[in-house]
């Protein structure tokens, strides 16, 4: 149990602080974008950039969490030659959809910037985004590769990178004057610059697969294509999910609310962060678990990421509702302070949202995609028909909603399923807990701001840790905080294998 266990905290460890130092990067780029642009260049670039992003599932078909499980099950059968089928077959297929999908695109540019998008740029910007699309797999696949082979660091580490990247280019183009441009050819060039930088590593951990000899191309591709099928109807529904809402607030309102909500939107977003970090190592470990029929171990790792993922989320996201409208001014500007209630729905969202990645990750990890597609699809259902019912009438509010609800079926269905499989019970008691513990977080900040007489920042400051204080100390007789055993997980991670 010792060794799974070190495993998966180191692994998660490692995962979160180069997930949270992604997440802060790509956010600091928005910030820089939003306080250099108009909110209607702002807006434009992201309709584009998500309108682009949003079709992907075409190119990827799947086949990314397809590669990350063949290589984890190979690699545990000792099967080298397969992994490398499995490398070139993936490789093969995703570069030929990418030329196919970047043909289609560049055709279709001028006809989406007229009609859609309602601009002469947006042309431009939709033609050179197709250049990224291409360029990107030579860093997702090696991404990929990296996370099969469970290199955690690098795995983690490509994507705080690539926003890094992204981030200092984008600063040097808008010092060139390139404006709304800027970030588009700052990510051009990206994809190539982490080729690059990751080669020799990509390359260390490939060498005993280049002495292999590929064998059965045609049978592992079809096992690729079964279970990339499913995951690329969830990969379908998950972008339906995350970007319907600026597609249909492209058409419905003004670029300048797409532009609101695309700095509101991704501040809620990067708590996703969380779940990522956890379902980066999980889900080859979920593999390898099922594999070997160690449902105990599943289970009791599922319990406890369950309860110290909410229980550490909660309070941070508390902060973000409670402070929304300070926070938004401070970091976008007061051009985009009208957004902040849209802040707080998404907010609670990433509650359920959190909690339901993790269970998605282990339920496809244990080889029940479809089970996910199934979630999936019918939260997407939901999105989609709700944008349809409230972003007419209430515009930007509409779209949060519609997300929110999204999140919570998600959870519910998720749960359910998860627990059905593992034979694992449901925790609502501790789940329910988290009421009474918001209720203390608020009461207690609301009750120092009203003693305090400061700067806002240090009273901010100062009223939050009182905050968290109660938070915690409630959390501690509830019996959800346990010292001694973050203490041992602690260790864990910290260990050396």
């Amino acid at each position: 149990m010792a060794s799974y266990t070190q495993k998966a905290v180191q692994g998660v460890s490692i995962a979160f602080v180069f997930g949270f130092l992604a997440a802060i990067t790509a956010y600091l780029t928005r910030i820089v974008l939003a306080r250099k642009l108009q909110p209607e260049e702002y807006g434009l670039f992201y309709a584009v950039f998500t309108f682009i992003i949003f079709f992907l599932f075409f190119r990827d078909l799947g086949l990314g969490q397809a590669l990350v499980k063949y290589i984890s099950e190979f690699r545990a059968q000792q099967r080298y030659g397969q992994i490398k089928t499995a490398i070139l077959s993936v490789f093969s297929m995703q570069m030929s959809s990418s030329i196919f999908f970047g043909i289609f695109f560049f055709f279709l540019a001028n006809f989406l910037g007229e009609q859609y998008f309602k601009s002469s740029l947006a042309s431009l910007i939709l033609k050179l985004l197709v250049l990224y699309v291409l360029f990107s797999l030579f860093f997702i696949i090696p991404k990929q590769i990296f996370q099969g082979f469970q290199k955690m660091f690098l795995y983690s580490s490509v994507e705080f990178l690539k926003n890094f990247l992204v981030l200092i280019l984008v600063v040097v183009f808008l010092k060139l004057k390139q404006g709304v441009l800027a970030p588009v050819i700052a990510f051009v060039f990206v994809g190539p610059l982490l080729f690059l930088i990751y080669s020799p590593a990509l390359v260390g951990i490939c060498r005993p697969i280049f002495k292999q000899k590929a064998e059965q191309f045609l049978g592992i591709t079809k096992k690729l294509f079964f279970f990339g099928t499913p995951v690329l109807l969830t990969d379908i529904g998950g972008q339906v999910i995350g970007y319907v809402d600026t597609l249909m607030l492209t058409y419905f309102v003004s670029l300048s609310d797409v532009g609101i909500y695309n700095v509101i939107l991704p501040s809620a977003l990067i708590f996703s962060l969380f779940s990522k970090a956890i379902g980066a190592m999980l889900f080859p470990l979920s593999c390898e678990l099922w594999v070997k029929k160690d449902t105990f171990r599943l289970s009791r790792g599922m319990t406890i990421l369950h309860r110290y993922a909410l229980l550490f989320v909660t309070p941070v996201i508390l902060i973000v509702i409670y402070y929304a409208q300070f926070l938004v001014r401070a970091l976008f500007g007061a051009e985009y302070a009208a957004g902040y209630p849209i802040l707080q729905l998404l907010m609670v969202g990433m509650l359920f949202y959190v909690v339901a990645s993790i269970n998605t990750t282990i339920i496809v990890g244990i080889g029940r995609p479809k089970t996910v597609t199934l979630i999936i699809f019918l939260a997407a259902l939901f999105n989609v028909l709700f944008n349809l019912l409230f972003i007419p009438r209430l515009g930007l509010r509409g779209a949060a909603l519609a997300t929110v609800g999204s999140y919570i079926l998600m959870f519910i269905l998720s749960t359910h399923h998860v627990s059905r499989y593992l034979r694992s019970p449901y925790h609502w008691k501790e789940w329910l807990t988290l009421f009474p513990l918001s209720l203390s977080f608020f009461g207690a900040v609301s009750l120092i701001e009203k003693l305090l007489n400061l700067p806002a920042v240090l009273e901010m400051i100062i009223s939050a840790g009182g905050g968290l204080v109660a938070y915690g100390v409630l959390a501690y007789l509830f019996g959800l905080l346990k010292f001694k055993e973050i203490w041992r997980y602690s260790e864990l991670a910290l260990r050396k294998k």
